[in-house]
């Protein structure tokens, strides 16, 4: 009985990714590829907030799913969109230490089943990666929630605290993060900025003008 439902699935599947027009993916001549969309923040909000685009990349990731009793590549295509703001961290020292990270990434999915990772990253995880790049970071503690309108809803935004390394010295910092997913994406929105720099409605703006896809 487990044996023949077992090869039910795997026709199933093959089945469903042939249908698709993925038969390069079966054979392993080729990955099966998913892109996101891009997501960015418009430009009058940009102005409003004083942000500025400073980065975009698209950085690729080939993972290894088994589908019909073959494993073969998947390559997820993401998208990524950093923005800046000069603020002080102490007399005297300034520079583009308050930032915004805006991720998109495919919830893809094959027969039902999530390949993506990120499904099942926790948030502490998406901090440590979104933020840690751009210094060390310590002592993360989680503050408070509060709900922001944006992507067409009302979404919740964490808070948390941290010690992070800005220009060789150790600050405290406020972390803000927001993970939906819309229009067939995982969208992760992450902004860090010392903790003396009241910025949390610059963050909220900021929010409230993303737009995925971008225009």
């Amino acid at each position: 009985m487990t044996t023949v439902r077992k090869f039910g699935i795997a026709v199933g599947l093959v089945t469903l990714l042939a249908s698709a027009g993925c038969l390069g993916f079966l054979t392993g001549d080729q990955p099966l590829e998913f892109a996101a969309d891009a997501m960015e923040v418009d430009e009058q909000t940009l102005d409003e907030t004083e942000y500025r685009l400073a980065a975009s990349t698209s950085p690729n990731r080939t993972l290894n799913v088994t589908a019909g009793g073959q494993t073969r590549e998947v390559t997820l295509s993401s998208e990524v969109r950093r923005y800046n703001r000069t603020v002080s961290v102490a007399p005297g020292v300034e520079g583009d230490f308050a930032r915004m990270t805006v991720y998109t990434t495919p919830a893809a999915t094959i027969a039902g089943q999530s390949v993506n990772p990120v499904d099942e990253w926790s948030a502490d995880h998406l901090v440590r990666r979104l933020v840690s790049s751009a210094g060390g970071l310590s002592n993360t503690q989680f503050e408070s929630n509060r709900s922001v309108q944006f992507l067409d809803g009302e979404r919740t935004v964490s808070e948390y605290s941290a010690r992070q390394s800005m220009n060789g010295m150790e600050t405290n910092v406020t972390i803000h993060l927001a993970t939906v997913e819309h229009d067939g994406d995982h969208v992760v929105a992450v902004a860090v900025h010392p903790e003396r720099v009241d910025e949390r409605s610059r963050v909220d703006a900021l929010l409230e003008g993303l737009r995925h896809p971008a225009p």
